[in-house]
């Protein structure tokens, strides 16, 4: 017998609350509020204990599972608090106000081993199950088009959950998360998969003078070429209804939310092909729609499964990505947006303070230790995003991050200045900034960008600064000229260069020595297991040939090396996707810039290698990069939590020259 505790005292609670009482695998043992009147009324009523305050439910040894039944933007806080008290949650949608917050929720379900499941009841209910199978086996051949709604007329003053923007209101998040999250489920069926992203997002909206979405529609496009229509309403009724349609038949579903919980717990699908009579598939349940959300949970804590294979912690995440989309196209912003609207990190209070140690080197010229991976910042939808992610990284005993002028509009050195201005980490931060890229790769166009992302970083120096190009009708003395000249001035500690030949960046060493001048200390090109064949961008140029490798060991000079896994050509799979970015890598690339017979097999031996070492084929391949013999450096640029953690793992595992020569073809 599980033992229930709900937070929360409304509607939602209520429903969840009776429909137990079904259950034969739960009991409700405790309700919790902020106010003792309130929960002792809903106690009495639903025949239960009633707490005063969220958290001395959540210290309560009896209770196994928690409901998370309050307002949205409740939902993070109190699932976070449950979830360090090692206590299972189902926590009502949407999850979080936005995707970061479910990226942190997730990191702390599997750090503290529970479970952890978005509730969505209608994905666990015959109904959904039905859809599921009738567009995996009549849907999958050609595109489809999608239309699903849901919308009602509430009349509620100004103050009320549902318009207010302080408590995350507004028909996206309280209503649109259904047709997004059915819309994305009905793709993947079709995809073979539990669940697909769309690729594009069109949308608009009636906002409330407060800035809330009153009703909102979206065009979602998946890569197969399907699409959906989808749209949410809190100021008038929509059809509440699901059509799946492609030009030789159809499936409608008139209640696909409550699935006929207000009618007698009867629903029926409605299957059209050409030619042929309606087939209607009717559904009468002894259980309700919540009864069978709540057996689907505790079916999953009696298999001590972590998470929902109807509603994956991907696939509750991948909703969010795509609902802060749809609210941000239409110019929906909410507090939790802003980091710097909370006191300390979302991974708490002490996570800046308590950091774990990390493999790090020193560089000639620097007065502090860089982590031997650095974060790239160019793959962050947000500043709240940015900082959950910058704080996770330096948690974790990282201090050393890539920026340029270029990167996302400027945004990243944006996003990375306010971080250490808030964090006030300045000072522990190492600093790679790159500017002049092409065509502003012009020795008089330096300092002007620098001075700028100076600004924006809001910092008097930079750690390390590369060229982000070279420019062949620029002698290379000019840039060495150009750069001594900022260093003097204190503006960077460190020069270096970015996607530089072997002839001119060996040509610089000469002209500094020469000269008397600082040469370049590091070097950030392309370098990894699989050699790069045609350049990712143009102007790109690598350091993985024999002859570069050779001056790189004679020098010791430190590579910063950027698709340092080969932008995923050694992922065996992706649990989780990210926000789409204009530089995220697609098949098309792969097959241009690593596919050949030679970087073939060099993957196949590194997954040979990392099945026998028990790691992850990607986290060899970074190692490999790691474990060179002279300073490497390499780049991340991970968009969620697990993508770091994976990334740190290489720097824990050590090749031998044998085990790096086998790997790059240079034995047998």
């Amino acid at each position: 017998m599980i033992n229930w505790g709900i937070l929360g005292t409304g509607m939602i609670a209520r429903a969840l609350a009776v429909s137990m009482q079904d259950s034969t695998g739960s009991q409700l043992k405790a309700v919790a509020s902020r106010s003792i009147e309130k929960a002792e009324k809903f106690g009495e009523k639903y025949d239960c204990s009633a707490v005063e305050g969220y958290e001395n439910l959540l210290n309560d040894s009896e209770i196994d599972a928690i409901y998370v039944a309050t307002p949205h933007d409740s939902h993070f806080d109190l699932t976070l608090a449950a979830l360090k008290a090692k206590k299972s949650v189902l926590c009502e949608k949407p999850m979080t106000l936005n995707s970061t917050e479910t990226m942190v929720l997730i990191e702390a379900a599997r750090e503290n081993e529970v479970l952890l499941m978005e509730a969505f009841m209608y994905r666990t209910h015959p109904q959904t199950d039905k859809i599921r199978e009738l567009v995996k086996e009549e849907f999958k051949d050609n595109p489809i088009t999608i239309e699903a709604s849901f919308g009602f007329s509430a009349q509620v003053p100004e103050e009320h959950r549902l318009v207010n923007p302080e408590l995350g209101g507004g028909s996206i998040m309280d209503i649109g998360c259904y047709p997004m999250s059915m819309s994305r489920m009905i793709i993947g069926e079709q995809n073979g998969k539990p669940f697909s992203n769309p690729v594009v997002i069109e949308a608009k909206g009636e906002l409330s003078s407060r800035g809330v979405d009153l009703n909102a529609t979206a065009k979602l496009s998946f890569d197969n070429g399907s699409k959906a229509l989808i749209s949410s309403a809190i100021n008038k009724p929509l059809k509440n209804s699901v059509l799946i349609a492609n030009e030789e038949k159809s499936i409608y579903v008139a209640e696909p939310w409550q699935c006929g919980e207000q009618n007698n717990r009867q629903s029926q699908i409605i299957y059209k092909r050409k030619g042929r009579e309606d087939e209607v598939i009717d559904f009468k349940e002894e259980k309700g729609v919540f009864t069978y959300e709540i057996d689907h949970f505790v079916s999953l804590l009696n298999q001590e499964k972590k998470q929902s294979e109807k509603i994956s912690h991907a696939d509750s995440h991948g909703n969010m990505v795509w609902l802060d989309a749809w609210r941000k196209e239409i110019g929906v912003y909410y507090s939790a947006d802003n980091p710097e609207n909370r006191k300390f990190s979302l991974l708490g209070e002490t996570a800046i303070k308590d950091r774990e140690p990390i493999s790090s080197a020193t560089l000639s010229g620097l007065d502090k230790k860089v982590s031997r991976v650095v974060f790239g910042c160019d793959n962050q939808s947000g500043s709240d995003h940015a900082f959950a992610m910058f704080d996770h990284f330096f948690s974790l005993g990282g201090n050393a991050f890539d920026t340029a002028y270029i990167y996302n509009n400027g945004k990243s050195d944006v996003y990375l200045g306010r971080w250490m201005n808030h964090r006030g980490l300045r000072d522990q931060v190492v600093v790679l900034g790159k500017g002049a890229h092409t065509p502003d790769c012009y020795p008089h166009l330096i300092r002007p960008q620098l001075e700028e992302s100076l600004d924006r970083l809001k910092t008097d120096y930079l750690d390390i600064y590369c060229l982000h190009r070279d420019n062949l009708e620029v002698p290379v003395s000019e840039f060495i000229d150009a750069l001594n000249e900022l260093k003097e001035e204190g503006l960077i500690r460190l020069i270096g260069a970015s996607n530089w030949s072997l002839s001119r960046f060996s040509d610089s060493f000469f002209y500094a020595e020469k000269e008397n001048k600082e040469a370049f200390s590091v070097l950030s090109n392309n370098f990894s297991l699989a050699r790069m064949l045609d350049p990712v961008w143009p102007g790109c140029e690598s350091c993985s040939e024999e002859d570069f490798k050779d001056f790189l060991r004679e020098k010791q000079v430190a590579i910063f090396p950027w698709s340092s896994q080969a932008r995923g050509f050694f992922l065996d799979h992706q649990e989780f996707e990210g926000f789409l970015h204009g530089a995220n890598p697609n098949q098309q690339e792969q097959n241009r810039v690593w596919q050949n017979i030679e970087n073939l097999e060099r993957r196949k031996r590194c997954f040979s290698l990392a099945k026998d070492k028990g790691i992850e084929p990607i986290e060899l391949a970074l190692a490999f990069v790691l474990n060179q013999d002279f300073p490497s450096f390499p780049l991340i640029g991970p968009r969620n939590f697990f993508e770091t953690r994976s990334s740190l793992k290489a720097l824990e595992i050590n090749l031998s020259q044998d085990e790096r020569d086998w790997l790059d073809l240079r034995s047998t």
